[in-house]
């Protein structure tokens, strides 16, 4: 009988050094001309940091400056409750909170003048882009007019609090996250087609794949494949390659029409922390890369080929939506007494129904 096959799970190491060389402030220097306008805040002070890891979120109201999201919550028939003002006198005291106008008054300053300087924006952290918190605010994505806008994407987003303490996670030689100085990066909005945003995955410097970003079919993507492909190959060989530091990689690209450009989204270390999308990171790492020039390099371009109702079953991000009503009550403490009063109606409706069942069982 003749042995059988059985599938490995393949290694992928991946050194600290490698995630530090993907942060945005090493590469986006190397290459000024494929990347969008952005400032750059360098090394936030440790206040911010603690602001981002706290419970709740704290948003500053400033006297000369209006904000929705600060405007106190008017009471009426729908919140309204008898036992209001006795929750007042027993209201729990709160752990003494970071407060931006006080603790970081000077970086909170720095993020206005920087959004006046470029209007809307996008935020990102060393590595992450809060993408899975954009339920939070009302337009549904990373778009930024306002600072509190800011605070909040910054706050609800579990990407980010990725970066701030498991950025390392899994790293051979260290996964000390401690002595990291931490930025933030604030790219100037634009609209972006995500139908032509592709996912590149560099190995050994050699592209051996590259993937659709956004999972929905888009009809004419196929034909248009060979196109993206001299525009990806030109990209990786003649600009990332001979200024990047490491030779494997996974490269988010951009290209918009008329199909003559390309730019660089972000560089992402060549790890399973990374989402392949529509490959798997076994066929990623067992793809015989070609030993010829690199004009005779061919590799798959994978596209989704038909529509996937199945795909909108849920939300992208999803799993890390919460209620609206904890949304507002992360804002503003009366919101949680008010939480807090609805929640024990709740309990005590769900007491006087079981013990109604009960009396009927008997």
């Amino acid at each position: 009988m003749p042995p059988q096959e059985y599938a490995t799970f393949a290694d992928i190491p991946v050194t600290k050094a490698q995630i530090e060389h993907c942060s945005y402030l090493f590469w986006s220097p190397l290459f000024p001309k494929y990347v969008p306008k952005s400032i750059i805040i360098e090394s936030l002070p440790k206040k911010f940091i603690q602001y981002l890891e706290q419970d709740g979120i704290k948003l500053p109201q400033e006297e000369n400056s209006r904000s929705v999201y600060t405007e106190e919550i008017i009471r009426n028939e729908d919140n309204e409750y008898s036992d209001w003002e006795d929750d007042e006198d027993t209201a729990t005291e709160f752990i003494q909170e970071v407060e931006p106008l006080v603790d970081f008054p000077d970086l909170h300053q720095q993020l206005k003048d920087a959004m006046t300087e470029l209007g809307a924006v996008a935020p990102k952290l060393n590595w992450s882009a809060p993408r899975d918190a954009t339920w939070i605010l009302p337009n549904n994505t990373m778009k930024c007019y306002e600072v509190n806008e800011l605070y909040l994407l910054l706050n609800a987003s579990n990407y980010i609090m990725h970066d701030l303490q498991r950025a390392f996670e899994g790293c051979v030689d260290s996964d000390d996250v401690r002595d990291s100085k931490f930025d933030l990066v604030l790219r100037q909005w634009c609209d972006i087609n995500p139908a032509l945003e592709f996912r590149v995955f560099v190995r050994d410097a050699h592209v051996v794949g590259a993937s659709q970003r956004d999972l929905n079919y888009y009809d004419y993507l196929d034909e248009l494949s060979d196109t993206f492909k001299d525009l990806i190959d030109e990209l990786v060989h003649d600009i990332i390659l001979p200024k990047f530091s490491d030779k494997s990689f996974v490269l988010d690209v951009y290209i918009p029409r008329p199909f003559n450009k390309i730019l660089i989204i972000d560089i992402n270390p060549f790890a399973r922390k990374t989402d392949p999308l529509l490959f798997s990171w076994n066929e990623i790492v067992t793809i015989i890369p070609p030993t010829d020039d690199r004009n005779n390099e061919d590799y798959e371009l994978r596209l989704v080929t038909r529509h996937n109702t199945g795909r909108f079953a849920s939300k992208e991000h999803s799993e890390n939506h919460v209620p609206q009503d904890l949304v507002e009550a992360g804002l503003d403490p009366e919101a949680i007494r008010e939480l807090t009063q609805k929640w024990r109606e709740l309990l005590n409706q769900q007491t006087q129904e079981e013990s109604s069942n009960s009396e009927d069982e008997t």
